[in-house]
């Protein structure tokens, strides 16, 4: 129902440029000269006080003496003038600014002071600003370049978000020529206030913009960021590029964990959770514009290579081999129809080599046969400049060969340069993406295949969790506060695996000894063979100091164990505080593998996962990979399947496969101790011992530390997790129990089931329409939701000893950030038993948990029940003046 708050930006209907000028050179000269060559066509202003008239257009002191509302500002000014034009600019009633100027936050004090003066004149007088130090803002098919970018960028259906001006430039310069066009170029400069969040929602739903482009070079808001990319990337193609990738860690590696994980290991998971594909270089986001310029969509990753150069087909191929891009086989059909076509010494395969002499006869053929064989998912048709090649004769055969409508991407690489620029021409200007090389075409339609396949998993639904002993919450903070107490960062091994164990974690049992004696008592006491290692708060990597000895057997062997490991200590790290040993029972798993799962504290995205193989060479093998919280069944399997220890898992020559579906279970708890834990920073469990019989975590360390104070339960997490908080147990007016809770990914059938049996007239009123059953994509959309921007809650009756769906509830946020709009259904067989009016209650505990103020929504107006409902929670009701079928319904918070 809200309007996106940046649509005056996106799509004003009128331009006040503050610092507007004829001065050859200036920013406010260009600014305004572009939005005059561009072809602007509503209100435009020029605001400066040293000029009567700007090219022909009459000058004002300020915004307010023009006496007429005003969408956008944008500022050319210097830096110091700019927090009192933003002052004015609230004064008259204009919400929105793109501030070009420079000399915010660098340049010692001053820009410093600059920066806070303009962020607080923006917050206390309600303007959103882009900027500043941007270039400015281009919307193409508005005729708005509101930017000192030097020539036109043409229209077209792609948007780039970049934090970079430059890049911007260099794209609106290449974009003409390549005949690629732009429904947005959008400079961030130093996002002091609109960021890539708000950017993404607004294009996420922008009916010009097709697919997104990125260009990060770092995250202010984590949170905004990834909440705001998944939800684009469902609805869009979504290409990042980001620069840093080798920037060292500032931060020490106090765990194995922290020493694996890179931050760009944790920036690719984050694109992998959010569904967005991820450019590793300029030219491959360049090759990504034009591939998704062309609007066209991969279902799969079958590719089919035409070239009539061998080595060309092989440099495609090996670059596919690279994407795990597979070579489509052809059909038997199709390859009788080549046969006819080729000369008999073809050969029969992918890349088809359809040899150096193919004219424009050879070359239409070839590829219409290629394209209608249904095995491949992409074609890529190749040429190689030969004596005996027409180019621009071949690429005309190929557009004429082929439909408008095309249903696959076809992508053509004519390599060379003087002999086949009109060729690439003729087949850019017909929608057929053309690449300088066989690897960069590869490439791009790699990131339709990643589209396709990130966009697949979005859309798997889960089958119902199986029963898990809940973790007991208040033990375990128990155990972390007592340490923060103790004014202690690090655990002890005791306390570690205390805390794994209520969180129902599988551990061996530990004893602590401070004497010989005691550890033999202790020996004794969990049964041998044992294992024995130092205990100090000091040492980290025990082993490094000679500090563990395994597969102990007898008591003298403990004896001389604990004498051996302190004298080992003492003399490798004679400052640490030694305690003694602790003794512990070897783990009885059969077959077993050893494996790490860690966590670490992301400066940026907050807490990250690490699974891999483990042991002491940990970070000698590298063989890990990194996802981020929470974790679900479906998400620890993938995170699994990255590492090559993956394969010794599912068994291999005469060994067993392992119990994978406890790993899962372990890599789960541990997402939902960090989840529920804020306090934890780092963790590791290295060895976690998996093999046929089950996993057992045989040691851990954990580092903790207090969260900052005005953090909320789930504010040090990127991704909210489930609010298991709002969980409510309660029983209807005949005794049937009744549970209202967040819904999950795995309620996805008993959604679809419940939508299903509600009576038509139910289905009208809440989807105001016409819908039978919830379509996969509506599935995905109800059911796996963004708890930071979204709630939906279920009630769940148990119903002859099943738990079976009566009602949902449901709200969005509104791109305000304060108000929401919700919507409710109760099922058909359990009405008038209060199940609305408890849903909404909840509902709106929800919603204030986030701090909103308002809920609405829209009631169709013969809906009586529903109006009544409205009307008894305090709701003020009111026509639609744009559809008097529609109630407006509205209440405070």
């Amino acid at each position: 129902m809200e309007e996106n708050p940046l649509k005056g930006m996106m799509d004003p209907s009128s331009i006040a440029v503050f610092g507007a000028s004829e001065t050859e050179g200036s920013v406010g000269s260009r600014v305004f000269q572009n939005l005059l060559d561009d072809g602007f066509d509503k209100a435009l202003y020029a605001i400066n006080p040293k000029h009567d008239t700007v090219f022909g257009h009459k000058t004002y002191r300020s915004a307010s003496s023009i006496g007429k509302e005003i969408d956008l500002a944008v500022i050319c000014t210097p830096a110091r003038s700019v927090a009192g034009i933003i002052r004015d600019c609230g004064e008259a009633g204009i919400k929105n600014a793109v501030v070009l100027s420079a000399g915010f936050g660098e340049g010692g004090n001053t820009g410093r002071n600059y920066e806070a003066d303009l962020i607080a004149a923006a917050r206390r007088s309600g303007v959103r600003f882009m900027g500043p130090n941007c270039i400015g803002l281009v919307r193409p098919w508005a005729k708005m370049n509101a930017s000192y970018l030097k020539g036109g960028t043409p229209r077209g259906r792609l948007a780039l978000i970049s934090q970079s001006g430059a890049l911007c430039s260099a794209i609106s310069d290449w974009a003409s020529p390549h005949h690629l066009g732009f429904s947005a170029l959008v400079s961030l400069g130093n996002s002091n206030d609109i960021d890539f969040g708000d950017m993404l929602h607004y294009l996420a739903s922008d009916p010009h913009t097709d697919a997104i482009l990125l260009y990060v070079e770092g995250v202010q808001h984590a949170p905004a960021f990834i909440s705001m990319l998944r939800y684009a990337a469902r609805l869009k193609p979504v290409i990042v590029l980001k620069t840093g990738r080798h920037a060292a860690s500032s931060k020490a590696a106090h765990t194995h964990t922290g020493a694996l994980i890179g931050s760009d290991d944790v920036f690719d998971a984050v694109l992998e959770r959010a569904g967005a594909v991820r450019a590793m270089t300029f030219g491959q986001l360049f090759a990504a514009a034009e591939i998704l310029s062309s609007n066209k969509k991969a279902t799969g990753n079958r590719l089919s290579i035409i070239t009539n150069g061998g080595g060309a087909g092989v440099l495609a191929a090996d670059r596919g081999a690279d994407l795990n891009i597979a070579l489509a086989d052809l059909s038997e059909t199709t390859r009788e129809t080549l046969a006819k076509l080729l000369p008999k010494h073809w050969t029969a395969a992918n890349p088809i080599d359809i040899l150096g002499d193919a004219g424009p006869e050879r070359y239409g053929p070839a590829v219409k046969a290629v394209y209608d064989d249904p095995s491949n998912d992409g074609v890529l048709v190749m040429l190689t400049p030969q004596a005996m090649t027409d180019p621009t004769a071949a690429a005309w055969s190929v557009v004429e060969a082929l439909p408008k409508r095309r249903k696959k991407p076809v992508l053509a690489c004519w390599m060379g340069e003087a002999t086949v620029s009109e060729g690439r021409k003729v087949l850019s200007e017909n929608g057929i993406a053309d690449f300088i090389s066989p690897e960069r075409a590869v490439e791009a339609f790699s990131y339709l295949a990643k589209h396709h396949r990130n966009r697949r998993l979005a859309l798997q639904t889960l089958g119902p969790l199986s029963p898990e002993n809940a973790p007991d919450l208040e033990g375990a903070r128990m155990i972390v506060n007592a340490v923060l107490a103790d004014d202690r960062e690090l655990l002890s091994d005791i306390e570690a695996k205390a805390l794994l164990k209520a969180f129902r974690i599988p551990v061996n049992m530990t004893i602590e000894c401070e004497t010989a004696e005691e550890a033999l008592v202790a020996a004794q006491s969990v049964g041998f063979p044992i294992a024995m290692k130092i205990a100090s708060q000091d040492i980290v990597h025990k082993s490094d100091v000679g500090g563990v000895r395994i597969g102990i057997n007898d008591p003298a062997e403990v004896k001389r164990g604990f004498r051996t490991i302190c004298e080992n200590t003492r003399r490798m790290r004679p400052n640490a505080q030694v305690r003694g040993v602790t003794v512990e029972a070897m783990a009885h798993i059969d077959e077993p593998r050893e494996l790490v799962i860690g966590c670490s504290r992301d400066d940026v995205f907050g807490p990250t996962i690490l699974f891999g193989a483990g042991g002491t060479a940990v970070e000698v093998l590298k063989d890990s990979a990194v996802a981020i919280p929470p974790l679900n069944a479906m998400l620890a399997e993938r995170l699994i399947s990255r590492t090559r220890v993956s394969g010794l898992l599912d068994g291999y020559r005469d060994r067993a496969p392992a119990d994978r579906d406890a790993v899962i279970y372990v890599l789960r708890r541990v997402s939902a101790m960090i989840s529920e834990l804020p306090e934890i920073i780092e963790l590791d469990i290295n060895p976690l011992i998996a093999g046929t019989n089950g996993v057992m975590a045989v040691d851990a360390r954990i580092r903790v530390a207090r969260p900052p104070a005005r953090d909320g339960h789930y504010d040090h997490m990127a991704i909210h997790p489930y609010p298991r908080h709002l969980i409510q147990h309660e029983h209807l007016s005949d005794g049937t129990p009744l549970t209202i809770r967040p819904i999950r990914p795995e309620d996805a059938k008993s959604e679809q089931d419940f939508v299903k049996s509600l009576s038509e007239e139910a289905r009208m009123f809440r989807f105001m329409g016409v819908l039978n059953e919830l379509s996969p994509e509506m599935l995905v959309q109800f059911t796996q939701i963004d708890y930071r921007r979204e709630m939906a809650l279920v009630a769940m009756a148990e119903i002859d000893g099943k738990e079976v769906q009566c009602g949902v509830a449901r709200y969005v946020m509104n791109p305000d950030g304060t108000s929401c709009e919700f919507a409710i259904v109760v099922g058909d067989q359990v009405q008038h038993q209060g199940i609305g009016t408890r849903l909404m209650k909840a509902l709106f505990g929800a919603a204030r948990d986030h701090e909103l103020s308002v809920i609405e929504g829209t009631v169709l107006r013969n809906n009586a029940p529903m109006l009544k409902l409205m009307k008894e929670l305090g709701f003020t009701q009111r026509y639609d003046p744009d559809d008097p079928e529609l109630v407006i319904v509205e209440r405070r918070l």
